[in-house]
């Protein structure tokens, strides 16, 4: 097929229906030279083609005309092979099929990664051609941070991450309007189930309607997927083999303290020859792949152990699930989990805020304190636990041996942290347990998971 040929079809492209998505919505310049240029990355299958497709109606709705857009898979097998001159090649067919959008027109490019010296025609288009663009791409070659090197400081980045809760109830018609800040009993328990399914199904887009069996194959599909194009094609660092079973054993971890070191005895134990190093940095490259994500303890420490075991959180729920033997994952894990995406969104678009553990001599641990990372000071304190019982309202003496030995871990350590750190307040996030403990060191509110996702931060 001709250059010309298939750019008509691509001006053609009648864009397919989708639920808007808030985190998907784009605010760009209009074309001009040295525009910045405009990047989503995220783990596959999040949904970055249809936040671009969202963009181009916004824009079409605000006047842009279509055949303004310009928007291009490169991993339509039509085009290929590449050549070192492809880019420019279409680009100037482009032009020439539209002769006015030399003036100014929108450039919208998928998975552009593929093509050969992609970096360098991109910058030399954004400064000399009255232009806006957006990219998105695979995770394994158009990397967040990869791009300011590539780009040279051209660029802002846009992370997306599967549905969250809220775009999981909008996705599936389910009400989450309040009511001054309160949600009627109607509201309230269609939120709470919609909760419950949500840590099995998780957030991709594309499985939301199918069946229990369907949903477990796609979403292990989507595990494979990533580890063979995202970090065997990119980084080559293991055999599939390996790269595999580290991932599923990683997956299947998620919320818990994950050791390498006794990865490679139980590798090695089943003649699966393997390198200690390439384990630490295969599980690097999944965390490039936004698979899953490394939590080490928060420190005031400038230096950092990559070796020292830390827990691990897969990308999204309904994944680890998936890769899940039959009642391996309990619920505390995958609410854990949600919780940690929840603040990645919230949190992680900044690089200075820090997202840790948090451990002391007097506090064997609180899931989640968040801070800056460049002070080193935290400024919340998050516990997860399915719930607690919440045996009193006020507590002077954690030694009280009317408190159950799970209030007194959960409340405590929430507790001991608060005082070791600071802060007068700290959250504790169960399923359905609501209310507010006083302890000596503050007060500690304890919020249903459903509500403490609906919450803007």
């Amino acid at each position: 097929m001709s250059l010309s040929s298939l750019i008509a079809e691509y001006l053609d492209f009648t864009i397919p229906s989708y639920i808007t998505r808030d985190s998907a919505s784009i605010n760009v310049p209009k074309p001009a030279r040295n525009n910045v240029i405009y990047t989503i990355t995220g783990v596959r299958r999040c949904g970055k083609t249809y936040a671009m497709y969202q963009l181009m109606d916004k824009l079409i709705a605000d006047g842009v005309p279509r055949d303004r857009l310009f928007h291009f898979s490169f991993d339509d097998e039509r085009i290929m092979p590449f050549s070192d001159h492809t880019l420019s090649d279409l680009l100037d067919t482009y032009y020439r099929m539209v002769p006015q959008a030399v003036d100014g027109c929108y450039l919208l490019f998928d998975e552009i990664q593929e093509a050969p010296y992609w970096t360098h025609f991109i910058r030399r288009v954004a400064e000399q051609h009255n232009v806006t663009i957006l990219l998105t791409g695979s995770s394994s070659k158009l990397l967040s941070s990869d791009i300011p090197t590539n780009l040279r400081g051209r660029s802002l980045s846009r992370e997306m991450w599967p549905l969250s809760f809220a775009e999981y109830c909008q996705f599936h018609g389910i009400s989450t309007q309040d009511v001054a800040g309160e949600y009627p009993a109607a509201v309230r328990r269609p939120l709470q189930n919609a909760f419950d399914d949500y840590l099995n199904v998780g957030g991709f887009p594309a499985v939301q309607t199918m069946t229990v069996l369907d949903r477990m194959r796609m979403l292990q599909g989507y595990a494979d997927e990533i580890v063979i194009k995202d970090v065997l094609e990119r980084f080559g660092t293991a055999s599939l083999r390996v790269a595999t079973r580290f991932s599923r054993n990683a997956l299947r971890s998620t919320g818990l303290k994950f050791s390498v070191n006794a990865q490679i005895k139980t590798l090695r134990s089943m003649q699966v020859p393997v390198s200690g190093n390439k384990l630490y940095d295969l599980l690097d490259d999944f965390e490039d792949a936004h698979l899953l994500f490394k939590v080490g303890d928060f420190t005031f420490s400038i230096k950092d152990n990559p070796k020292a075991s830390r827990k691990v959180y897969a990308v999204d729920p309904g994944l680890s699930l998936a890769v899940a033997p039959a009642n391996h994952l309990d619920l505390g894990q995958r609410l854990e989990t949600a919780v940690f995406v929840e603040l990645k969104r919230r949190y992680g678009g900044n690089r200075s805020n820090a997202i840790a553990s948090y451990s002391a001599s007097n506090c064997p641990e609180v899931d989640f304190v968040v801070g800056d990372d460049a002070t080193g000071e935290p400024y919340q304190l998050i516990q997860v636990a399915v719930e607690t019982g919440i045996d009193a309202t006020t507590v002077d003496d954690f030694g009280t041996a009317q408190l159950t030995d799970k209030f007194r871990s959960e409340i405590g350590n929430l507790s001991a942290a608060m005082a070791n750190t600071g802060m007068d307040h700290g959250t504790l996030i169960s399923i359905n347990e609501e209310g507010t403990v006083t302890v000596t060191s503050g007060t500690i509110d304890v919020v249903p998971a459903w509500r403490w996702f609906l919450t803007k931060p």
